[in-house]
């Protein structure tokens, strides 16, 4: 017994769908190359100048980016001779303030406020790929010890980490 193939009808719905989707899948600008230039394969990560009275934050904040470039593997950190580009940077400033207040008015919550600005020069010309970044990141915590509560380190580490997430972004990602 033979059957008889029906090709399906498209109604105009049905096309109209397919062909937004298509539209929307062509054109919707997703991309994953680098921002930077396609020569750009090491960089070099000098310490950080720190202008705050915070002392070793720009040691901290220097380590933290590097690893953060090493674990994401898109650039190899290097030595200032063998780099392709160097990412510069300076620690403009460090805040730790109140953030909330019991019924008597007293601080319970800090926040800390951590403000950088970083630059990524092609080595050799200094010519930017990206200049004068001003990127900030927070934390906070209860200056009374609660249960699973941030400490002021855990509250410096969490504003650095968020530092660290958004340099890489402006390093190696373009969405």
């Amino acid at each position: 017994m033979s059957r008889k193939f029906r090709p399906l009808r498209a109604t105009g719905p049905a096309v109209l769908s397919a062909l937004l989707v298509a539209i929307f899948v062509a054109g919707c600008g997703y991309s994953t190359k680098g921002r930077t230039a396609k020569d750009i394969k090491n960089i070099y990560v000098p310490f950080f100048s720190n202008s705050t009275t915070e002392p070793n934050l720009e040691i901290t904040v220097t380590e933290s980016i590097i690893e953060n470039l090493i674990s994401d593997n898109t650039l190899k950190v290097t030595d200032e001779d063998r780099s392709d580009a160097v990412l510069q940077g300076d620690i403009e400033s460090f805040e730790n303030r109140p953030f909330s207040f019991n019924q008597d008015l007293n601080a319970e919550e800090y926040r800390v406020i951590i403000r950088v600005k970083v630059s990524l020069l092609k080595k050799g010309t200094s010519t930017p790929i990206w200049k004068d970044q001003t990127i900030s990141g927070d934390g906070s915590y209860f200056l009374e010890t609660v249960d699973d509560g941030n400490t002021l380190e855990d509250a410096i580490a969490e504003a650095i980490q968020e530092i660290t997430d958004r340099i890489l972004n402006l390093t190696v990602q373009d969405w």
